[in-house]
């Protein structure tokens, strides 16, 4: 006799709710009477409330509206969607941006907003976290309804729309805005303003502007930084903001260029090539190697202990920037601890940089060097051979061929 089917539908759920989500819906094909007792659970969402929701599905349209319906109410908390829907898309209830304990939401694709959506009408008081990759309409009014968020991601995977102002709560301590890698040819301005400058801790920037597509970043300061990543490519030679953004970056202890970011520094002025006072660990793709822009470069990394440099598409580019001085930058004799080098090309000046590195690296423990792949076997030996014969600066450094 199956004991278990003649309990009440109460301790059935009771005993339903020490289970996870799949395998109460698996309960299902145990018998003719629990077939549907596990929806149970979602009716009595009022006793027991949902405050964590996750979901990463290809269901029907359907089931998700469901869910949501019951999920979505004064006690959820964290909500993660992400649907592959084949041409169907979810709408978003109302009450979901009207949450008042709502403190992290994650919308990843196949999701749109409902009809008749008025950004006005958001307030989420509790929002901490909010991680977006669908379209949007006007992402300005969208974060002043949100007056306590703290991290900020916008994925734009497609251009669907136009951001053209976007100003920073002054509570965001992490930003990470992410454009598409191709281009588009309305114009992009994005503010910032001073007052939220003050408590942003991480930055990850991936824009791309042309001719057609200028880029305007109002930067103040940026005194709590601790990390930024960069990939910045300005197809409309207007760099000047690029250096003004860098320049504001000079408390930051981590720091990764990507793309032509740091090639807008190969023309800087001296008053306007950026200082790194607190920078300790530097990842920097360059165009071509420039021995002058790295030296310059190092000298105004004034405590840096880790030092990455890549050249993933050489592209011959001529640096106007300034003369370095002809003293060992501090960070190379008092704080460089490794140093790595990815796409090693044997030009010119690579192996002197190297050389002056390994010479004046009093402190060094690790110099790794990625030669080139294309080089022939030969090649790579002789190149081996003739870096392992530069005298070391340092007695605990360790010489590394990859």
């Amino acid at each position: 006799m199956d004991r278990i089917s003649c309990l009440p539908d109460s301790i059935l759920c009771d005993i339903l709710l020490y289970l996870t989500t799949k395998e109460a819906v698996c309960t299902s094909i145990l018998s003719r009477r629990g077939r549907h007792l596990w929806k149970d659970l979602e009716r009595n969402a009022d006793s027991y409330p949902i405050q964590k929701f996750r979901l990463t599905c290809d269901t029907s349209e359907e089931s998700i509206s469901t869910w949501l319906d019951v999920v979505i109410g004064p006690h959820l908390q964290e909500l993660y969607l992400h649907l592959f829907l084949s041409n169907v898309s979810i709408t978003l209830p109302e009450g979901l941006f009207t949450c008042p304990s709502l403190k992290s939401l994650v919308l990843k694709e196949g999701i749109h907003f409902f009809d008749g959506f008025k950004v006005s009408n958001v307030y989420l008081p509790s929002l901490k976290n909010l991680e977006v990759e669908i379209p949007f309409v006007d992402f300005d009014e969208l974060l002043s309804g949100c007056p306590a968020i703290e991290n900020l991601t916008l994925d734009l995977k497609i251009y669907c729309f136009c951001i053209r102002k976007l100003h920073m709560p002054h509570t965001l301590k992490s930003l990470t805005f992410l454009e598409p890698s191709y281009f588009y040819e309305e114009t992009q301005e994005i503010c910032v303003r001073e007052t939220y400058t003050l408590s942003l801790e991480y930055m990850n920037l991936r824009i791309v502007s042309t001719e057609n597509a200028a880029i305007r970043v109002s930067v103040f300061d940026f005194p709590n930084m601790v990390e930024a990543h960069l990939s910045i490519s300005d197809r409309a030679e207007n760099d000047h903001w690029v250096l003004l953004l860098l320049q504001a970056l000079n408390k930051t202890k981590f720091l990764v260029l990507k793309d032509s970011t740091a090639e807008c520094m190969f023309c800087a002025p001296a008053s306007k090539f950026p200082k790194f006072h607190c920078l300790l660990s530097l990842e920097v793709d360059v165009p071509c190697f420039n021995k002058s822009f790295m030296l310059k470069l190092l000298h105004n990394c004034h405590v840096l202990e880790r030092l990455l440099i890549n050249i993933p598409l050489l592209r011959p580019v001529e640096y106007y920037g300034p003369t370095p001085p002809t003293m060992v930058p501090n960070c190379v004799t008092s704080h460089l601890k490794s140093f790595e080098y990815r796409q090693y090309q044997d030009s010119a000046d690579e192996p002197d940089f190297i050389a002056y590195v390994l010479q004046r690296g009093l402190v060094l423990k690790t110099v790794t060097i990625h030669v080139e792949s294309d080089f022939d076997q030969s090649t790579k030996d002789d190149i081996t051979r003739e870096l392992s014969a530069i005298p070391e600066g340092s007695t605990i450094c360790q010489l590394n061929f990859i």
